[in-house]
């Protein structure tokens, strides 16, 4: 090594010791002094860039913990600055990561205690989820440690937001990296409380184990050297929380005990379609433990009521049809998907009698490839069906053969989320607002790209590894599948907003009145 790498070598150590420095200062409350060092640092070292890049952490978490805004604003402006004068990925990655972390907490100072109704039209949340996702896409596959951390913010940026069955997938994203990783187990316990009353015969067990989980993190170190004392503070409410649910306490210690599928009787098929959609996770319903279980591989989630007058015996079973077509598309969807994976001799048979041109390209047209694309299409489909169904339950009076998941939300283009819908305060059907933002933003682009090539042209799907739709409509086979896969989860995570926004709606008007049980009869004439 010679003199002038030495001096780098030496000047980076430096640097490494005070970004730790000032890191140890801000996570023990100490905001004040990790200025001070900061600044005084750089008065020395003005033109530093690698200060510049950490400099817009630093003073995003001085500023929030001090319920500073103009630190973050100032934090916020320097990455945007910073941000388009960076090359390397890794820079850029941070960059972002600091730049969501900023919008988040923009957001949680100045929005979030104004109501409930601020999250479907905070400009703030909308710039965080992006940049998450953009801090996502570049991210060192080797950086560990703040990959962990990132789908972790992430996961809690999507359950504002109120999608949290995306935000267990970002938890899980995260404990697939640092499997005892304290923010992550807690997160995601967190999130499965919101679905335990939809969860039917198993929301007990659900918030038990949500209970148990965040006991186990409440005292580790790496809680507050990550999270800080807010993220105890927090964690310690939802146990509070869970508490009050339950007369008996003991049964918060009891460790919950499941019944395995028995698959002796199952075919090869079902066996098959079982395994395949639970490791996918494509059931409806949140039991993430064990995936050999049978409450693992059913789908119970539905309206458990709805208030209306003793006389009226309509209402329910009018809704209860919408839900049934919607949960019955979805199962069918599914189906389809398992079908296009599973090679048999029956189909193969089956296949051979419809005639197909092989057109010397290595493009692939079957039966298996149509069952491939079927679920895709099926799937999409949901979506409208859930708009429609918005449109009954909330009386917006809209057309039903003029109704589409993206155009139900705003009355004009480009406007904010109708008044009819934000009124209702519900952060699931927020929910459903944001996923369509996705779509207007085009975060979904290639889905709808898939979408419309399919319903209005051909798709045509190669051997070969193309991962986008290009312009002669061909996408690679295995892009196919797993945009099929993605749209299923998805329509899954849309399901169940839908049901939670019913559940959560009617249970409010519990508190206004007495109400009368009811009994539903859930056979099936098969």
């Amino acid at each position: 090594m010679n003199l002038n790498e030495k001096k780098s070598q030496q000047s980076s150590n430096k640097l490494n010791q005070l970004v730790n420095y000032i890191s140890t200062l801000i996570n023990d409350g100490k905001y004040d002094k990790a200025l001070k060092e900061m600044e005084k640092f750089e008065r020395r070292n003005p033109n530093d860039q690698n200060l510049k890049i950490n400099k817009v952490g630093f003073l995003i978490d001085i500023g929030f913990n001090l319920n500073n805004l103009d630190l973050v604003k100032r934090g916020l402006k320097i990455g945007e600055e910073t941000l388009n004068s960076q090359t390397a990925n890794k820079d850029k990655a941070s960059i972002y990561y600091n730049l969501a972390n900023g919008y988040f907490s923009l957001f949680t100072l100045s929005e979030s205690k104004s109501g409930i109704e601020t999250i479907p039209q905070s400009r703030n949340l909308q710039k965080a989820k992006s940049c998450y996702r953009n801090a996502i896409e570049l991210f060192d596959e080797y950086d560990f440690n703040l990959k962990k951390r990132l789908w972790v913010n992430y996961g809690n940026c999507l359950s504002v937001l109120g999608r949290k069955v995306e935000a267990l997938y970002a938890f899980n994203n995260a404990l697939s990296i640092g499997k005892n990783f304290s923010l992550a187990i807690g997160g995601r316990a967190n999130c499965l409380c919101s679905f335990a009353d939809i969860s039917r015969q198993y929301g007990k067990q659900i918030y038990i184990e949500a209970y148990q989980a965040i006991k186990s993190i409440i005292d580790k170190p790496d809680l507050i050297d990550f999270g800080g004392i807010a993220a105890k503070q927090k964690f310690e409410s939802v146990l509070k929380r869970i508490e009050s649910l339950f007369k008996n306490k003991k049964e918060l210690i009891k460790i919950s005990e499941y019944v395995k599928y028995d698959s002796t009787q199952f075919s090869d098929f079902e066996k098959f379609y079982i395994d395949f959609c639970a490791k996918e996770k494509l059931f409806l319903n949140f039991h993430i433990h064990q995936e050999d279980c049978e409450a693992a591989i059913t789908d119970p989630i539905f309206i458990n009521e709805v208030i209306t007058p003793i006389e009226d015996d309509e209402t329910f079973y009018n809704l209860a049809r919408y839900i049934n077509q919607i949960k019955e598309d979805y199962a069918v969807a599914r189906l389809l998907l398992a079908q296009s994976q599973y090679k048999r001799e029956d189909f193969d048979r089956i296949g051979k009698r419809t005639t197909f041109v092989y057109c010397l390209d290595y493009s692939k047209f079957n039966l298996y490839v149509g069952l491939l694309k079927s679920s895709f299409k099926e799937s999409y489909n949901i979506l409208d069906k859930i708009a429609v169904f918005i449109n009954t339950y909330c009386n917006l009076g809209l057309e039903e053969d003029k109704i589409y998941f993206i155009s139900i939300w705003e009355k004009k283009k480009n406007e904010k989320i109708r008044d009819e819908l934000l009124k209702y305060k519900n952060i699931s059907l927020y929910a459903l607002y944001d996923i369509f933002l996705d779509f207007k933003s085009g975060y979904y682009k290639k889905i709808q790209n898939i979408r419309n090539t399919l319903t209005h042209r051909k798709l045509v799907i190669y051997d070969y590894s193309l991962s986008e739709v290009d312009e002669k409509d061909n996408i690679g086979y295995y892009a196919m599948l797993n945009e099929t896969i993605e749209l299923l989860r998805l329509t899954k995570s849309a399901i169940i907003y839908l049901i939670n926004f019913v559940n959560n709606n009617e249970n409010r008007k519990t508190k206004a009145g007495p109400t009368l049980p009811g009994y539903v009869d859930t056979s099936q004439f098969l």
